[in-house]
C-alpha cells in the first residue's frame, strides 16, 4: 500500500525506479565492462529517483531517467539530450574540469555501448570521476579544515559577482514566482508525510513563510529590479559542493528547470548556509556569511534571508522524503526531521542588537568576535575591511588610514551598514577598537533611535601580549588590518577608558585566554540571554565579567 501510495505522491512510472524498461536494460548492458572505450574491470552503479551515475575507473556518465514528475520531464530522447547539454554548460561555470562532454549511448538497449557506433538510445554527461570523501557533506562528518567558511564564500561570491542579471524579457524570480514555489514545497510536503505531529510543523513553517513572503514582496520586486536575480546554481547544498585539490569547486546545478535556477543570489547562498546549520556547523555558516557581505557588499540581502533559508529547510526536507519514498521506506528519515528542526529554529532567531568590541589593536577582537557572531547569529562588520575598501589596502601603511578624519569616515561607515543591518531584522557586531567616547557615543545614540539594545565587550590582554601578536599577525600576512606597533602606542597614548555612566550591557573579557575558550556560550553570557529574551539593553547598564 505504502509503495503504491509513495508513486501517487511522486507523480512516477509505476516502474519501482521511474524508468522505462529499454533503460533498464540499457543499464544492465552498461554494468559490463565491454560497454565502454577503455578497458575497465569494474563498473559500479549509483541511482537516484532521477538519474544514475555510472563510476567506470577515472571517468563517470550520468544518464538521466526517463521519468516526468511535476517538476521535471525527461520523458523523451530529445528532452534527455537538452538537459545534458544543459547541465553541462551550466556546471562548467564552477567546476570545468568536472564536467567533460555529453556522449551518445548506442544501441541497442540489450547491448548498449558508450559513444559506439550503433543507433543513438541515449546520452549521458562524461565526467572526471572524483573522490566521494571529497564532497562537503562527508567532510563536515569529520574534522573540517581551516578557514572552511571563508573559503566557501570566496567561491560562491566568486561565482554569483560573475553573473549577468537575467534579461528583462526573462520573467523568472518574481516574488509570485517565489511564493509559488514555496507553496509547492509545502504542498508537496504535506501529500508526502503522514504523521499528524510532523504535518503540523509543516503547517507551523507554512504559515510563517506565507507571512513573510507577502511582507517581503516589495524587498523581492526591488532586488529583482536591480539585478540580483540571476541564473545560479540553485541546488547548492553540502552534498553538490567539492573540496578538491585545495579548492571549492559546487557541481550539480539544476538544469532541469530556469525557473528553481533563475534565483536571488541570497536565496542561492541560503540552501547552504541552512544545511551547514542543519549539519551542526554554525560558525562555518556564519564565517560564510560574513565574508560573503565583505565580498559583495550586499547587505540588503539580510532582509529576505531568513525567508529563504526556512524555505531551503522545507526543500531539503521535501527531497529527503521523496528520496525516500522511492525507495519504498514508510519512515520520515531522519535527515528530514532535522531540516524541519532547523527551518522552525530559524524562525525564532535571535533579536536585532548593536554590540560593540572595544580593545586595543592586537587584542584579539577579530579572532573573538568572529566565535561571539555564531553564538548570537549576528553578522559582523569589520573596521579595517570597511577602512580598506574606503581608503584602499596595500603593502604599505598609509598614514591618512589612521588619521582622526579617516576613523571618523570609517566609524560613520559603521553606523550606516549597522542600521542597514538592524533594520534588517539582524544582531550585528561591530569589530572596531571603539576607544574614543565619541566613537561609542555615535552608536549609542543609533541603538536608541532604531530601538534595540546595546551591548558593548571591552577585551583585555596584557599590551606585551599585543605586541607579540601585532607582529606575529605581520609576519604571516593576509590580514586586512595593517595597524602596527606604532598605531598600538598612539591607541594606548590616546584610549579613553569605559565610564560608569555610558548606558547598555558591558562585557569585560580576559582576550588573554586561549581563543577555544570562546567556542563556549558560557564565555559570552549574559549577552546570548539577553538577545534571546529580547529585553531592552538600557535596563542591563552594568558590568559582567567574562
Amino acid at each position: 500500500m505504502h509503495n503504491q501510495l509513495a508513486r501517487q505522491r511522486l507523480n512516477m512510472n509505476p516502474n519501482a525506479t521511474g524508468a522505462l524498461p529499454d533503460q533498464l536494460r540499457m543499464i544492465a548492458a552498461l554494468r559490463q565492462p565491454r560497454a565502454y572505450p577503455f578497458p575497465l574491470a569494474t563498473i559500479e552503479v549509483v541511482e537516484t529517483h532521477i538519474s544514475w551515475v555510472l563510476l567506470a575507473g577515472d571517468h563517470a556518465y550520468k544518464i538521466k531517467k526517463a521519468v516526468g514528475l511535476d517538476f521535471l520531464d525527461y520523458c523523451t530522447l530529445e528532452d534527455r539530450c537538452f538537459f545534458c547539454r544543459e547541465e553541462l554548460r551550466l556546471n562548467r561555470r564552477t567546476a570545468p574540469d568536472l564536467y567533460l562532454d555529453v556522449v551518445p549511448i548506442t544501441g541497442p538497449a540489450e547491448h548498449a555501448r558508450i559513444d559506439g557506433n550503433g543507433p543513438i538510445i541515449d546520452y549521458a554527461v562524461h565526467m572526471r570521476r572524483f573522490d566521494e570523501r571529497s564532497v562537503l557533506s562527508r567532510v563536515l562528518d569529520g574534522e573540517p579544515p581551516p578557514q572552511l567558511g571563508q573559503r566557501l564564500a570566496d567561491a560562491v561570491a566568486r561565482f554569483h559577482l560573475a553573473l549577468p542579471a537575467l534579461p528583462e524579457s526573462d520573467l523568472n524570480g518574481r516574488p509570485e514566482d517565489v511564493q509559488q514555489a514555496c507553496d509547492q514545497v509545502c504542498a508537496r510536503l504535506a501529500a508526502l508525510i503522514l504523521d499528524a505531529g510532523r504535518l503540523g510543523m509543516v503547517r507551523r513553517l507554512q504559515q510563517w513563510a506565507d507571512r513573510e513572503a507577502r511582507r517581503l514582496g516589495p524587498t523581492l520586486t526591488a532586488r529583482r529590479n536591480d539585478g540580483h536575480v540571476r541564473e545560479c546554481h540553485g541546488d547548492l547544498h553540502c552534498g553538490n559542493v567539492l573540496l578538491r585539490d585545495g579548492d571549492v569547486v559546487p557541481f550539480d546545478g539544476i538544469e532541469f528547470s530556469a525557473s528553481l535556477r533563475s534565483i536571488d543570489v541570497i536565496d542561492d547562498l541560503a540552501f547552504l548556509l541552512m544545511d551547514l546549520q542543519a549539519r551542526g556547523h554554525p560558525q562555518i555558516a556564519q564565517d560564510c556569511l560574513n565574508r560573503y557581505l565583505e565580498l559583495t557588499r550586499d547587505f540588503d540581502g539580510l532582509k529576505p534571508l531568513r525567508f529563504y533559508l526556512v524555505y531551503r529547510a522545507l526543500v531539503r526536507a521535501m527531497v529527503e522524503i521523496m528520496q525516500a519514498a522511492a525507495r519504498a521506506s514508510a519512515e520520515l528519515p531522519p535527515a528530514a526531521m532535522r531540516y524541519l528542526d532547523c527551518g522552525l529554529r530559524l524562525t525564532n532567531a535571535s533579536r536585532s542588537a548593536i554590540v560593540l568590541t572595544r580593545g586595543l589593536s592586537g587584542v584579539g577582537k577579530s579572532s573573538l568576535s568572529q566565535k561571539l557572531c555564531a553564538h548570537i547569529g549576528a553578522i559582523r562588520l569589520r573596521a579595517d575591511v570597511i577602512r580598506a575598501q574606503l581608503f584602499g589596502s596595500g603593502g604599505t601603511r598609509s598614514p591618512d588610514k589612521y588619521s582622526e578624519a579617516a576613523s571618523d569616515a570609517t566609524y560613520e561607515a559603521l553606523a550606516r551598514l549597522s542600521a542597514q543591518v538592524v533594520g534588517a531584522g539582524w544582531p550585528v557586531v561591530v569589530d572596531a577598537t571603539f576607544l574614543k567616547r565619541r566613537q561609542r557615543t555615535r552608536f549609542e545614540l543609533l541603538a536608541e533611535a532604531l530601538g534595540v539594545p546595546l551591548a558593548i565587550v571591552d577585551f583585555q590582554a596584557p599590551h606585551e601580549l599585543m605586541r607579540q601578536r601585532i607582529s606575529a599577525r605581520a609576519a604571516a600576512g593576509g590580514d586586512p588590518s595593517e595597524a602596527d606597533l606604532a598605531v598600538l602606542d598612539l591607541q594606548i597614548a590616546g584610549a579613553e577608558p569605559l565610564a560608569i555612566d555610558e548606558p547598555g550591557l558591558v562585557i569585560r573579557y580576559d582576550a588573554s585566554r586561549p581563543l577555544a575558550v570562546a567556542d563556549s556560550v558560557e564565555a559570552w553570557q549574559p549577552l546570548p540571554d539577553l538577545l534571546r529574551r529580547g529585553a531592552n539593553g538600557r535596563d542591563h547598564a552594568r558590568s559582567q565579567s567574562s
